[in-house]
């Protein structure tokens, strides 16, 4: 344990430019039609030529995989790279954390969200062998068959909620001006 404390004192402090340099490094020393998969391409990707200014090889590749935890891995290198430049170059604003807020209002679950919630319980008990997913499966499909009328029901209960969730939200955000939402795309 004191090993680990040892390394991370020791490790040096990476500035913005030295990984902007790092990525660019690992871009230049990929395949110009990168196609493979993200895993593959790191396994192949040769570290020697990757390593700048003081940081070795070895530097690089643990920076690497410090970077490479935050990002989602389904794509190939060279998009992750792409999308890791623009991360440093502009990073987003904080999302909210709901522990330093827990004011911050709960949003309304949706009509579908309602009516899995209220028929789960007694589909476990009608079927108790079946599996988690099976049962979403056959809710999914029951409340796709719902009449209309049926689902009103939910959509009215969601849109009551969502009136009442609009009018806290608007009321969080004038008690916290300094902070920005995030925004629905």
């Amino acid at each position: 344990m004191n090993e680990e404390m040892d390394t991370s004192a020791t490790k040096p402090e990476w500035k913005q430019d030295d990984v902007l340099k790092l990525l660019d490094a690992m871009k230049g020393n990929l395949p110009e039609k990168d196609m493979t998969k993200f895993k593959k391409s790191e396994y192949r990707l040769d570290w020697e030529k990757v390593a700048f200014n003081s940081y070795s090889a070895d530097m690089c590749k643990q920076k690497w995989n410090e970077i490479s935890r935050e990002i989602r891995k389904f794509r190939t290198l060279t998009e992750l790279i792409v999308d890791t430049e623009e991360r440093i170059k502009s990073p987003a604003p904080k999302i909210l954390k709901l522990k330093k807020y827990p004011d911050y209002p709960k949003q309304p679950l949706t009509p579908y969200f309602r009516f899995f919630m209220e028929k789960r319980g007694h589909y476990l008990k009608k079927h108790p062998k079946m599996s988690n997913l099976d049962i979403s499966k056959m809710l999914s499909k029951k409340y796709k068959d719902l009449s209309n009328t049926a689902k009103e029901k939910y959509v009215c209960e969601y849109l009551k909620e969502k009136e009442s969730y609009m009018l806290r939200l608007q009321k969080f955000q004038q008690d916290h001006p300094d902070l920005s939402l995030p925004s629905k795309k």
